[in-house]
């Protein structure tokens, strides 16, 4: 299936679910799925606050520094949210749930007061498991000790003091965002944070990306898988013909998309760098977004790899037709409530960056369905067409994807896949040039062909070879 990955990854793959269902799960009637309904009441989440259902969420690792004092914390499920600035979201517990989802109080202190962080990534192997041990093993309290329990080398940032780890094979050095104007005149981040539900979302701008020289000579690659693997034991339920005959329409613009990634490659852009250090090659972005903007389609993608999963949401359009849109910049922010942020274009830029006929489907309905793809051909070909055709030239494109709608929800069901998030919208925050609409999640549905001896596989970390 994936050689190295199994080689690599044996340490650090998670597998979900362990078991499978449990108290508060109902069978359909069809019997083709388990239903749950949330939220949790606060003695629930006490006795056990592990996410109810799966969510493939990256995992990095990030330092800040406020004078003599150093810190190190683990974050799930960090997200680039916004385009020109360049703008990564992680976000920290801020209310006590249990003692897995407690308050990092004294990390977000420092990294409130320095104004700054470095977010790093190390391949899985001893050196991540050594600094991962040390952000298990040492209480929040004594995040200052956690550096040196790693036992791993560190060097200051090139913009800022936050450490940075030598073997750390890339790097996103960032400030927290300060006040500007987004791309089409508007406010953004007054306030560098938001509170969501029980967590605290920060924006860190980046400002400076540090990546491996062998890397961005393509000498060594940095190998993601995008997507959870699963074997479904259930047949494909056929889509419903198109009401309009005919192949779909295709935009003249095609972004790729291949759920095993490598960077560098043919399909990516290629790493700018402005300097080489301490064996890294290294790019400064412009401070202000006017400066970052890219109109070429190209050259508007990611100035590099960063990895992030990709979740399939819907709407439904006002004829009552389902929508589909394959969005990369998708991650739950909060526990309690569960919320799910699915970030995508207002602005007008380019092809690749331009406003979503989903928006204001999005706000017309206040919910929206955020289902889990897994590697199948038929589910990457889904994805392929959906983010490639805009509902507006085609309102036929969940069924042109091939994907079947299940009917009824307050946002369409896609039951080919394994996982499905029903959010009802709590928020909308403008970045810029992308919207975060925060989905406070109702109901989740899981297949039953999902189980522990048939699991989602996934590993929230990148390989370098």
């Amino acid at each position: 299936m994936d050689p190295n990955y199994d080689a690599a990854f044996r340490n650090f793959e998670y597998r979900w679910p362990e078991r499978f269902p449990g108290p508060r799960w109902t069978r359909t009637e069809d019997g083709r799925a388990f239903i749950r309904n949330m939220p949790e009441t606060a003695e629930e989440l006490q006795a056990d606050s592990r996410w109810p259902a799966f969510f493939p969420s990256p995992i990095c690792l990030v330092t800040v520094r406020h004078g003599d004092e150093v810190a190190l914390e683990k974050v799930v499920g960090a997200s680039i949210v916004n385009r020109f600035p360049y703008v990564l979201a992680l976000s920290f517990c801020r209310v006590p749930l249990s003692e897995r989802h407690h308050p990092r109080h004294r990390f977000m202190e420092l990294l409130e007061k320095s104004g700054a962080a470095n977010v790093q990534f190390l391949s899985p192997g001893p050196l991540l498991g050594r600094a991962m041990g040390a952000v298990a093993e040492i209480p929040e309290a004594q995040t200052r000790e956690r550096l040196k329990a790693s036992g791993l080398g560190i060097r200051p940032g090139e913009s800022h003091g936050a450490p940075v780890f030598n073997d750390a094979y890339m790097v996103y050095e960032g400030h927290l965002a300060r006040p500007v104007k987004g791309f089409e005149g508007e406010r953004v981040y007054d306030r560098p944070w938001e509170d969501v539900g029980s967590h605290r979302v920060y924006f860190l701008e980046i400002n400076c990306i540090q990546l491996q020289e062998e890397i961005a000579e393509g000498r060594r690659h940095i190998h993601w898988r995008g997507l959870p693997v699963w074997s479904p034991r259930l047949p494909f339920q056929p889509a419903e013909p198109p009401s309009v005959p005919g192949e779909g329409f295709q935009s003249a613009y095609q972004k790729g998309y291949a759920p095993r990634y490598v960077f560098p490659s043919a399909a990516t852009a290629g790493f700018e760098q402005d300097a080489r250090k301490h064996g890294m090659a290294i790019k400064h972005l412009a401070p202000l977004p006017e400066d970052q903007v890219e109109v070429d389609n190209d050259r508007a993608r990611w100035p590099c790899f960063f990895p992030s999963s990709l979740a399939m949401i819907t709407t439904w359009g006002d004829d009552g037709r389902p929508n589909v849109i394959p969005c990369g910049s998708t991650t739950v922010l909060s526990r309690s409530p569960m919320i799910i942020a699915a970030c995508i274009s207002y602005a007008r830029i380019n092809v690749r960056y331009a406003p979503r006929a989903s928006i204001d489907l999005l706000r017309k309905r206040g919910a929206f369905g955020c289902a889990v793809p897994f590697i199948h051909e038929r589910v990457v070909a889904a994805i392929k067409y959906a983010g490639n055709v805009s509902f507006r030239d085609d309102p036929d494109k969940v069924a042109r994807s091939g994907l079947a709608v299940e009917p009824g929800g307050e946002a369409p069901g896609l039951p080919a896949l394994p996982i499905q998030y029903d959010c009802r919208i709590v928020g909308e925050v403008k970045l810029g040039t992308h919207a975060m609409f925060l989905g406070e999640v109702r109901r989740i549905r899981v297949r039953t062909d999902v189980q522990a001896e048939n699991p989602l596989k996934w590993c929230p970390w990148g390989i370098v070879e």
